[in-house]
């Protein structure tokens, strides 16, 4: 590779750096949503010299962090000097490794004034430029003698799902989020008050940055996803081609709002289904009413073992459940049994024919009795929650409204991943402005049949059995009853319960309709705004000016880009792991490494005479047959490849130096993108571990930079 080029490694302020007690947007939204918060995350913040070391030892030359906001302006208009120079010392160390500094300026989050100013607007105030502005000439002022490249808006064609959410998204996918029950227009509006905004907060950034610092290179990453280039060309001209607000609006419907309301045998689920990430392909989860975690029943004269992964053991394990997936994991010496029930395997426990049998604590707990015992063990919180089809927004939130009046009756009851907003934050009693019926068809649905069906699975003491005269008594059922009540002023006679086991439990819900949910989801997205590269779009001059006022055309001096997915083809299979990119499923993410390629040589096209930074790229443990390592080391022969075709890339950065925490999300495979791993929940040491992927990288920047080296 030339000489010019640069490898480099990446944190995020949010993700990496201790919380210290004050809060930036994303501490409200993860403790308001009882989502994961970050605590100490990887504690970058006192121990980024040796991130930094790590990174050399790679033989890295180039290294992105971001600087907090909330940090450095506590208060408007008022700045930390201790912050500052804290910002300083990392750059300089970051300098004297023989690295080049990539800052970004706004990393998907910002202070809590900024959200405040407006009555709430935030990013939406017309005010939100000059404040981005003011900020950047700051951070120019002070820092800019040790930054090399600026990134004013992390990902911004991401941001706009703070203010909108496709049909099949159980709820907004990052702040603020807008108030309860917003129509698709409602969301649509916020986002066209968005787009301008974020372009001239870049524009009024870059230009700040410029006066303090002239020459300085300022730019942005928008997130890019690999698709068919027919399909690109769709998505793009339902962007380039609107000729006026009214015609974004009226896209709207087809991503927020499906017109073909999904339904099965049943009308919701509430037999103990967990919300994992795979089943939220497939169903709406309402906020959890219940939380389980992951336990062992066994007999209480032989505890488990403290070290589960040399056990040798026989463990009994439920199959076709979200617990049973992770035995192997947990047990991997072990000698699974799989068994078709609960039941089944405590009987072969009693048996003496197994040592332990492993599950949620909530099904195991009316076990834990007599000469057994149940031990807790270490893992991620199990919400469990009620499942309706996707679409039904009406009906999702009726049953959040009633599972809400449960937890007024019960304070005990968890408040994790709930489906509140940034209107809620300072605001519990916030009240939607129409009726759920309003919403869709699916409340009046069950009204024209006269009575809702309900899925249980009776069987666990305290959520659902059977009452001995055809009936069920439990939380389930009963929460099924006050559901019921809210749709027709009164159970009596108005619930059907159906027994499901398994599978069924999740299918229940869904009709034929779900062998088009890829297809369904690929319309909503890529005939509409929001699937267009609308960033790049903006930045060259083919957006109409009242999505990218004319001023803020062309303001970037490189030319930023994230890519981490794609499909090559429109086979269901592939789009359905294309959505579930979208949904922070990763491990269920689909890899086109061969379309970063096309996506730098248009990059070149697009800018001429303009470098090219790859800010970011990387993977999760596996995903669509790829290891992490395996991913880099495909993704970096795309850019070789383009270098050799004369694209003027400047540096590849990987995503990212270690296990981080991924905006809320329980910290395991499926979120841990790190070269060096930390267990970030069980190590209080934090100790970074080099997995094969750190080792690839160092083994392709050794080879890149020999003589001869590259592609």
């Amino acid at each position: 590779m030339e000489d010019g080029f640069r490898f480099g490694v990446a944190t995020a302020d949010h993700q990496c750096e201790a919380y210290d007690g004050r809060d930036d947007i994303r501490d409200v939204w993860e403790r308001v949503r009882g989502l994961t918060p970050r605590g100490p995350a990887t504690d970058f913040w006192n121990r980024y010299r040796e991130d930094v070391d790590l990174a050399q030892g790679l033989g890295c030359r180039a290294f992105r962090l971001s600087l907090s906001w909330a940090r450095l302006e506590p208060e408007p208009g008022s700045w930390d000097d201790a912050a500052f120079e804290h910002y300083r010392g990392v750059l300089q160390y970051v300098r004297a490794a023989g690295m080049a500094t990539i800052v970004t300026l706004h990393h998907n989050t910002w202070p809590l004034h900024v959200q405040a100013a407006g009555d709430g607007a935030g990013m939406l105030d017309e005010g939100f430029p000059q404040r981005m502005g003011a900020y950047a000439a700051v951070v120019a002022q002070r820092l800019g003698d040790s930054i090399d490249y600026y990134v004013t808006l992390n990902e911004p064609n991401q941001l706009v799902y703070g203010y909108i959410k496709g049909f099949w998204m159980r709820a907004y996918a990052m702040p603020p989020g807008l108030p309860p029950l917003a129509t698709s227009q409602e969301q649509m509006s916020a986002v066209l008050q968005l787009i301008p905004n974020l372009f001239r907060a870049h524009a009024r950034a870059r230009a700040a940055i410029l006066v303090a610092r002239p020459g300085s290179k300022v730019g942005a990453n928008p997130l890019i996803l690999g698709l068919p280039r027919w399909l690109q060309r769709l998505a793009d001209r339902s962007a380039t081609h609107l000729d006026s607000p009214q015609g974004a609006l009226a896209q709207a419907g087809r991503l927020s709002q499906h017109r073909l309301i999904d339904s099965g045998i049943v009308d919701i689920t509430i037999a103990q289904l967990t919300i994992t990430q795979s089943r939220m392909g497939d169903v709406l989860f309402s906020e959890p009413y219940v939380i389980a975690h992951v336990a062992a029943l066994h007999a209480a004269s032989t505890p488990v073992p403290e070290n589960l992964e040399t056990f040798r053991g026989r463990v009994g394990v439920v199959s076709q459940t979200p617990v049973g997936a992770k035995a192997g994991g947990y047990f991997p010496a072990a000698a699974i049994v799989w068994f078709a029930d609960t039941a089944s395997a405590v009987d072969a426990l009693h048996a003496g024919a197994l040592d332990l049998v492993f599950d949620d604590d909530v099904i195991l707990q009316q076990y834990a009795v007599g000469s057994f015992a149940l031990a807790p063990l270490p893992g991620p919180d199990q919400p469990i929650a009620v499942a309706t089809a996707l679409g039904s927004r009406g009906l999702l939130n009726l049953v959040d409204l009633t599972i809400r009046e449960m937890k007024d009756r019960h304070p005990g009851m968890p408040d994790a991943q709930n489906r509140k907003t940034v209107a809620n934050i300072g605001n519990p009693s916030a009240r939607p402005k129409r009726g759920v019926e309003e919403i869709d068809d699916s409340i009046q649905a069950v009204r024209r049949r006269g009575a809702l069906r309900v899925g249980v699975h009776p069987g666990v003491e305290g959520l659902c059995t059977s009452d001995g005269t055809g009936g069920y008594r439990g939380t389930e059922p009963d929460l099924a009853r006050l559901i019921a009540k809210r749709i027709f002023g009164t159970d009596v006679g108005r619930v059907r319960f159906v027994e499901l086991t398994g599978d069924r439990r999740v299918r229940a819900t869904r009709s034929l309709l779900r062998v088009f949910d890829g297809l369904r989801k690929s319309i909503a997205l890529f005939t509409t705004l929001l699937g267009a590269n609308w960033w790049n779009l903006g930045m060259a001059g083919k957006l109409p000016s009242f999505l990218c006022p004319p001023e803020c055309v062309g303001t970037l001096d490189y030319v930023g880009l994230d890519y981490y997915w794609g499909v090559p083809s429109l086979r269901p299979s592939q789009l359905q792991r294309l959505a579930a990119a979208s949904e922070c499923r990763y491990a269920n993410a689909p890899v086109w490494p061969q379309f970063l390629n096309a996506i730098l040589l248009e990059a070149q096209r697009r800018f001429p005479g303009k470098p090219i930074v790859v800010i970011e790229n990387g993977c999760v443990a596996s995903a669509d047959g790829f290891s992490r390592a395996d991913y880099v080391a495909a993704h970096v022969k795309e850019v070789e490849r383009a270098l050799q075709k004369g694209s003027p890339i400047v540096a590849y950065v990987c995503w990212s130096i270690t296990s981080n925490r991924e905006w809320g999300l329980p910290f395991d495979a499926n979120s841990d993108f790190g070269l060096y791993h930390i267990d970030l929940d069980t190590d209080p040491n934090l100790t970074r571990v080099a997995t094969p992927a750190s080792d690839g990288y160092a083994a392709i920047i050794a080879a890149a930079q020999s003589p001869g080296g590259g592609g």
